[in-house]
Formats: C-alpha cells, sequence, structure tokens
C-alpha cells in the first residue's frame, strides 16, 4: 500500500510539473516576468492540494505525502514569490480539510517552512542540485519536528522520518529529470527558432522575417522608414575573386550594419546582395542621416578576402517612408523603396535615393 501510495504520487507530482512548465515557453528560472512567477506559484499550490488529498497510508494511521516536494522544487528553480504563495495555498488548503490542532500546527510548519526556502532561494546561490539536496533537507528537519510535536512516540517517529526521506529522495530524483528534460528540449527548441530567423551566411535576420515584419509595419500607424541595400557590382566580385571572396563580403557588410543596430532598428538580408532595413520611429531627416553614414561607411571600409586580397565596395540604397503616403497608398512601402533603389543605380550608383508616391507614381506606367 505505501509503495502504491508513492507511485500515484509522484505520478500526480510529475504530470502536475509538466503542465507548470507549459505556462511559460522559457525555462523555469528567476528570469521569468511577475505575473508568470505568480501563475507558477497558484498552480503548484494547487499541486501541493491535490497530493494532500492523495496523502499515502503508513504504519499506526499515520498519513504522509510529498506536498513538500513542489515546495523544495519551485524554491529552486523560480524564486521566493512563488514559494511563498504556494506554502500560504498549503497552509490555508490544510485548515480547509480539517480545522484542529493538529491542522493549526502543520499549517504554522509549512508557512515557516515556505518562508526559510524562500529566503534560501534568494540567498544560496549555488548549483541547482546543491540547492535541491539543502532545500530537501531543509524540509524534513521542519517535518519531522513537526512529527515529534505531535507525537512524542520515538519509534513511530523514526519509521516515519525513514518512510519520509525514502519517498523525498525518489519523489525529488523524478522531478529533477523531468524538469531537466523539459529545460533541455525548450532550449532546443528557442535555439531552433532562432536558426530558422537568421540567414545562414551572415546571421541577419532572413527574408521570411522581414516579410513578417512588414505586415507589420502594413498595419502599423507608427512611423517606420525602409532602406533597401544594394552591392554594386557584386557579380564582379564572385566573378574575380571566387564565391568564398564574395560570402566573405557579404559577413563583412552584415557585421557592420550589425554596428548601427539599436532601439527600432532591424536589419535583413533578403536575397544574395541585397538588404533591407527597417527603422521604427523615425523621421524622413533621421532616416536618410543613417542611410547616408551606412554607404560611406561602406565605400571607406577595406574588404579583406581570403587570399589575402583588399578590395572596396560600394552600395546603393533607396529610402521610404510611411510618413508619406499619396495617392489612396497605391503604391507600398516596399514598392517606393525597390524604385528609389532602382533609381539610385539608375543614376550612378553609390549613393542614396529617397522616395514618395509622389515622384514614384511618375516612374510606373499607369
Amino acid at each position: 500500500m505505501f509503495f502504491d501510495g508513492i507511485i500515484i504520487n509522484i505520478s500526480i507530482m510529475l504530470t502536475g510539473f509538466y503542465f507548470i512548465s507549459k505556462l511559460t515557453t522559457s525555462p523555469l528560472d528567476a528570469c521569468l516576468s511577475l505575473s508568470k512567477k505568480i501563475q507558477i506559484g497558484l498552480c503548484n499550490g494547487l499541486l501541493c492540494f491535490v497530493l494532500m488529498k492523495f496523502a499515502i497510508p503508513t504504519i499506526h494511521y499515520t498519513f504522509i505525502d510529498l506536498r513538500h516536494i513542489p515546495l523544495v522544487i519551485i524554491a529552486c528553480y523560480v524564486g521566493p514569490l512563488p514559494t511563498l504563495i504556494t506554502a500560504l495555498i498549503i497552509s490555508v488548503s490544510r485548515l480547509a480539510i480539517s480545522f484542529n490542532d493538529t491542522a493549526v500546527l502543520i499549517s504554522m510548519i509549512y508557512g515557516l517552512l515556505g518562508t526559510t526556502l524562500a529566503l534560501c532561494s534568494h540567498y544560496v546561490q549555488r548549483s541547482l542540485l546543491y540547492r535541491a539536496i539543502l532545500f530537501s533537507m531543509i524540509s524534513l528537519v521542519f517535518i519531522c519536528s513537526g512529527s515529534f510535536l505531535i507525537t512524542q512516540d520515538i519509534n513511530k517517529i523514526m519509521k516515519f522520518s525513514v518512510m519520509m526521506t525514502f519517498s523525498s529522495f525518489l519523489g525529488i530524483q523524478f522531478s529533477l529529470m523531468l524538469l531537466k528534460d523539459i529545460k533541455q528540449q525548450k532550449l532546443e527548441m528557442i535555439t531552433y527558432q532562432g536558426q530558422a530567423q537568421r540567414d545562414f551566411l551572415t546571421g541577419l535576420l532572413n527574408r521570411r522575417v522581414f516579410d513578417q515584419a512588414m505586415q507589420g509595419v502594413s498595419q502599423s500607424k507608427r512611423g517606420t522608414a525602409l532602406l533597401l541595400m544594394d552591392i554594386d557590382h557584386f557579380k564582379h566580385v564572385n566573378d574575380n575573386y571566387g564565391h568564398d571572396a564574395g560570402d566573405k563580403v557579404l559577413k563583412d557588410m552584415a557585421r557592420i550594419l550589425d554596428s548601427y543596430t539599436a532601439s527600432g532598428q532591424k536589419f535583413f538580408r533578403i536575397g544574395g546582395e541585397e538588404f533591407a532595413a527597417i527603422l521604427t520611429d523615425f523621421s524622413i531627416p533621421l532616416a536618410q542621416k543613417i542611410a547616408e553614414e551606412i554607404r560611406q561607411k561602406i565605400e571607406r571600409n577595406v574588404f579583406n578576402l581570403p587570399n589575402g586580397q583588399q578590395i572596396n565596395i560600394t552600395i546603393s540604397i533607396g529610402i521610404s517612408s510611411s510618413e508619406q503616403r499619396y495617392d489612396n497608398n497605391r503604391l507600398s512601402l516596399f514598392q517606393r523603396a525597390d524604385l528609389a533603389l532602382y533609381q539610385a543605380k539608375s543614376n550612378g550608383r553609390n549613393q542614396t535615393r529617397y522616395m514618395t508616391d509622389t515622384i514614384a507614381l511618375t516612374l510606373i506606367p499607369n
């Protein structure tokens, strides 16, 4: 009966931890938002209540459960706030189940245990395993001390302590194994999602992310500027120096663009030698200033090729802004920037051009 109860308690607990981990796409840690910590604390408290309802019968009408393990685990992983919330729920729910002197004593013990673990969670900054062992030992000391206050039968207390220690060891071990696997899966998913958004060569955001961002821009009322950039005579680099040299130029180009990354700026590689920048909350003059700075920096930069040679390249940039829209928005932000880039290329390259609907409509057939 005892081992059946252990299996049931551990199964309930692992199921609870699985669903708690679903509350956030990030791994359980102290960096979670306040709202997430509160949600985790409430759900963890509910898990403890369920474990209380499935208490394990032992000897001499004594019952044990594993409600302290979620308290230990959440203190190890997430921190003081959800630990205190969990402890409060344990204390209140124990009184709700049966209100008597024993229930009051147990509620006080778990209240003190939760406070102690919350403090330890804040001040003990060691490895997860160290914290798990330490917090488990603290919990067992509190629980076994409470059993001594309830009954002074040393023989019963010793047997109770052995069973509680054994069940705690199993519960903690299986919980850590599960949460370790869940954390690993989440980290891998975050890595894969990041890789799916990045250009494999330059590390800049890729075309798919650019298209999604442009959809958001079209629905936004915030002023947004778009820069379309194209390396001048890039085919000449590939034909004369090889594709390895071309790749090196693209990587160095991305590095230069990255140096301009700030709040409201996103850079993308959207084609072979084509790049783009979305500047959110940028005025037209500021967007033109940034574009010209980028053009000049690329022009002055010396590109070191894999074979040891050094070359210079130039870029052409087309600019458009959502601040100026005419003719019932006939032309999209991208179309205007593309026409501006075409004009920069046609007028000799190595220059920036700003395009509004008024100018652009004169360049395309009706």
